[in-house]
């Protein structure tokens, strides 16, 4: 599974390097997509992700700093 982690990457570069990643690699979901801690960059992930019809859920139900998202709505 390709994994992109977002720490120490600005919001603004976040939603590029997001939406490109998702792009892609979207032959290849489901991808994970590393956020940490920070809920603005949580909402960036939510946002492109169902802007492009993707589902989106943490990785682990105690881990909300990563994502899984797939295809499949």
């Amino acid at each position: 599974m390709e994994k992109l982690d977002l720490h120490k990457i600005s919001h603004e570069n976040a939603k590029i390097i997001v939406e490109d990643f998702i792009i892609s690699n979207y032959t290849k979901l489901p991808i994970e997509i590393i956020t940490g801690n920070s809920l603005v960059m949580q909402n960036i992930v939510k946002i492109i992700a169902e802007k492009h019809q993707l589902r989106i859920v943490p990785s682990h139900p105690n881990n909300l700093g990563s994502y899984i998202i797939n295809n499949v709505l």
